[in-house]
């Protein structure tokens, strides 16, 4: 970046020595602990401010260029959604009118909107309260004019009958979070925000625009990508002004001293940040949060992640602590005003896709720890402040991840440790030996690769990356179904994939993995050109330049992130049920052709009755044959089979932005959802009953203790998923409370890690306790608990998704 005339503040990065000690019973913590209590009670409503506004425009606009309309728009939207800022808040900025309300999106979709707002309230998942005249509103004056004008609209005029087939017959894959939603999935760069100022990064636009050749066809196109980028740039700093003189509005009318000078700061800083390089902490955390909130007013995207935020707020840190500027405890309080902000942005889905996300998941994945560019450990005291804002706030936002390897100091192990003790299933732990080496498989160059960050749940990528990282969840179980019944779906009975062979004439395991392999490439085939038309209508419709400011390349070239503008443009589709998939292989293995215990035709009338009359055979396959989980490597390899199957099937295919597409075995919460759309599996499974979730053993069927798991999980090769991985365990509260039931759970970790495990994430809560959130869930509204690769209220998850996490194995050591 050209710094010729940018202003950089200076700070002094100074290493503080410290005990890391765990900071309690302080003033500074009573904030924190009132403003929790705010967000856990909040109740969740539907915003019209935003979709109001950005009808109002798109009529006065339409017919313009697409980029200059959507500049036009982010403008309207940050001059006219309402600014406010609550009771002992220190870091200003809200998504919608209130504390916990969702904006809506017309540009996107309107119809299914429109079909479900008046079930918002009642529904079995993620409820909204619409007040009568904000239904009123959408279905007379907002729905009538986005119908037939939306991204969903232009998409599904491209749908062919192999994705309608396989998409919503048979629902073998699912991309609805990108069919009507924004895409998102990106750690941007916020250190460059903070470092330079939106003023800063205005020159380096200005400075690419002076280069132009504007009578060249693509240059003039890069004109008005800057353009639009210079023009948000511009709403960003008015947007943050609107809150400074808010703030100085409210401290003219405040009696209490302190907070009259609180709010004169917060006036103070919004007027400078994040126009201009921050030059505190407290501005660094203005600064960032306004580049973490504005994406999320603007582009309905989830998943925008802060990613190594103790190493690139450390500068801030250090200088105003060495400067006497900021006492430990004070900047402790502003962590923690910051992180209940993240818990206040959410989004509404439609029904079926909350399935797949439930619990108002938004994915702010804010990491520490870890390896730098060289290679060395990084960890340094933010990272054990970081912890400890966590561990007073156990908030279901940030999605809160320790990056860990080797050499993490043994300290900074316990210290994760001791926070993960609590119970809310955070922080998740990535292994940097095998994101590392596998980012750098797939072309990222090994320092950048060393600088990555789990995105949205576990997806890692570096800054430089529009990685689309959810590239739609994909039911290998399912796969698996459609190879052993000739292409046709056992739950609708239509053919939805090619005819691969009836099953009841192959004469050999072999036979059935040659059908296998030609159904996962039928599918994948499918998914990707679905990928790809996706990428393309969000690209043609719906470009996002704020956010593309944040992401490395795109200045340079002169693109939009949607149009592969970054360095890095991959696109990662996961693969689910592989628990299922590879034990019911190795049970068609076993039981039909090494023992021969019963034929082909035997075990497709047993799965095409769902088991109906032959409880006996089901527990034989279910309980008899060996299963995955138990450290028994022929099982274990069946499991690693189904994944490399999937892998495979992705090599050679390219994304519309211009990269590969690569591989993850994550499923959020679509592992109950998918099951319900899965018939009889040949591992005992009935038909609709939940599948495995992420690379976790079957609930129940682990059986010799979480040694022999992690063999069994390390059998599949983590490094063949730059995109991520998702590993659930559960751990008996009762045997942490003791130093050396610590020291056990902290070696266990490291077990894990040397064994080559990629992900890990713990519920440390009873079952009883569970049980009892269920019965009396007013007594327990703040219990958070791990669902996937990220944590929810535990009462506000649908009962199946309860009972599936009530269900995980207690592992005992």
């Amino acid at each position: 970046m050209s710094t010729a005339a940018v202003e950089e503040i200076k700070v002094q990065e100074v290493q503080i020595e410290t005990d890391h000690v765990i900071m309690s019973g302080m003033d500074a913590y009573e904030r924190g602990q009132r403003l929790r209590q705010k967000v856990i009670t909040a109740d969740n409503y539907i915003c019209l401010e935003r979709a109001r506004i950005v009808t109002r425009c798109h009529r006065e606009t339409e017919g313009e260029d697409i980029l200059a309309q959507r500049a036009k728009m982010f403008d309207e939207i940050l001059k006219g959604i309402s600014v406010y800022i609550l009771d002992d808040e220190l870091v200003a900025g809200h998504q919608a009118g209130k504390q916990r309300s969702a904006p809506l999106f017309p540009e996107f979709a309107v119809e299914w909107i429109k079909q479900e707002i008046d079930t918002f309230e009642t529904r079995q998942q993620d409820n909204f309260i619409v007040p009568g005249e904000v239904q009123r509103e959408f279905i007379e004056e907002i729905y009538p004019y986005w119908k037939g004008r939306t991204l969903s609209d232009r998409l599904f005029s491209y749908l062919t009958e192999e994705i309608r087939l396989q998409r919503y017959v048979a629902t073998v894959f699912s991309v609805g979070l990108h069919e009507d939603g924004g895409l998102g999935h990106v750690a941007l760069d916020y250190e460059k925000v903070i470092k330079y100022g939106l003023e800063g990064i205005k020159t380096e636009i200005l400075e690419k625009l002076d280069e132009l050749k504007i009578w060249k066809t693509a240059d003039y196109r890069k004109k008005l990508f800057y353009e639009s980028c210079v023009t948000m740039c511009d709403s960003v700093i008015a947007f943050s002004r609107r809150y400074a003189s808010k703030a100085e509005e409210m401290a003219q009318r405040e009696k209490d001293p302190r907070r009259k000078e609180e709010l004169h700061q917060i006036a103070r800083n919004c007027e400078r940040v994040p126009a201009n390089p921050a030059s505190s902490f407290h501005e660094a955390l203005q600064s960032f949060w306004f580049a973490q909130l504005v994406p999320q007013i603007y582009d309905n995207g989830v998943s925008i992640s802060p990613g190594r935020f103790d190493q690139y707020m450390y500068p801030y840190y250090t200088s105003d602590i060495s400067n006497g500027r900021l006492t430990r405890e004070k900047a402790q309080e502003l962590l923690e005003a910051l992180w209940v902000k993240f818990t206040e942005p959410i989004k509404v889905y439609r029904a079926a896709d909350a399935a797949f996300h439930a619990g108002y998941p938004m994915g702010q994945n804010l990491c520490i720890s870890g390896v730098g560019p060289d290679g060395l450990d990084a960890t340094n005291d933010l990272s054990y402040r970081c912890l400890e804002a966590h561990s007073h706030m156990l908030l279901m936002q940030p999605n809160f991840s320790a990056r860990i390897h080797h050499n993490t100091p043994n300290e900074f192990l316990m210290k994760v440790c001791e926070a993960i003790k609590l119970g809310n299933g955070m922080p998740q732990i990535t292994n940097d030996e095998v994101f590392v080496t596998a980012l750098t498989n797939i072309g990222v160059p090994l320092e950048e690769a060393r600088d990555y960050v789990p995105v949205g749940c576990v997806e890692n990528a570096p800054v430089n990356a529009w990685g689309r990282c959810n590239g739609g969840y994909t039911n290998i179980t399912k796969v698996l179904e459609l190879a052993l019944n000739n292409g046709v779906c056992r739950i609708t009975g239509e053919q939805v994939a090619p005819e691969t062979g009836d099953p009841a004439g192959f004469k050999s395991f072999q036979d059935l993995l040659d059908a296998y392999k030609k159904q996962m490439d039928y599918t994948i085939k499918t998914l990707v050109t679905w990928d790809n038309l996706i990428d393309m209508t969000h690209a043609q419709l719906l470009p996002t330049p704020f956010t593309s400011v944040m992401v490395g390349d795109c200045i340079k070239k002169g693109k939009d992130v949607t149009e592969g503008g970054a360095r890095f443009n991959w696109t990662g589709p996961l693969g689910v049920g592989i628990a299922n998939a590879g034990d019911s292989l190795f049970a068609v293995k076993k039981m039909v052709f090494d023992e021969q215990t019963m034929t082909m035709k035997e075990l497709l009338n047993l799965l095409d009755s769902d088991f109906e009359g032959k409880e006996d055979m089901r527990q034989l396959l279910l309980n008899k044959v060996p299963k995955y989980g138990n450290d028994i490597p022929e099982v274990d390899l069946m499991v690693k089979l189904a994944t490399d199957i999937l892998f495979d099937a992705l090599k050679g295919y390219e994304t519309y932005r211009g990269g590969p597409f690569v591989g993850a075995l994550l499923p959020v919460a679509s592992y109950v959802a998918f099951g319900m759309s899965t018939g009889a599996t040949p591992d005992g499974r009935h038909a609709g009953e939940r599948l495995a979730d992420g690379i976790s053993p079957t609930a129940g069927m682990d059986l010799e203790g979480p040694t022999a798991v992690f063999k069994s999980v390390c059998t599949i090769d983590h490094r063949r998923c730059p995109n991520g991985v998702i590993f659930n365990q559960k751990i008996n509260p009762g045997l942490l409370t003791t130093p050396e039931g610590m020291k056990k759970f902290a070696e266990l970790i490291r077990t894990y890690i040397n064994l080559g495990g990629g992900h890990i994430q713990f519920n440390i809560v009873s079952a009883d306790v569970l049980k009892n959130a269920q019965k009396e869930p007013e007594k327990h509204r703040g219990l958070v608990v791990r669902v996937a690769g990220y944590s929810a209220f535990f009462n506000e998850l649908h009962e199946d998704i309860q009972e599936s996490i009530i269900a995980r194995t207690e592992q005992m050591f």
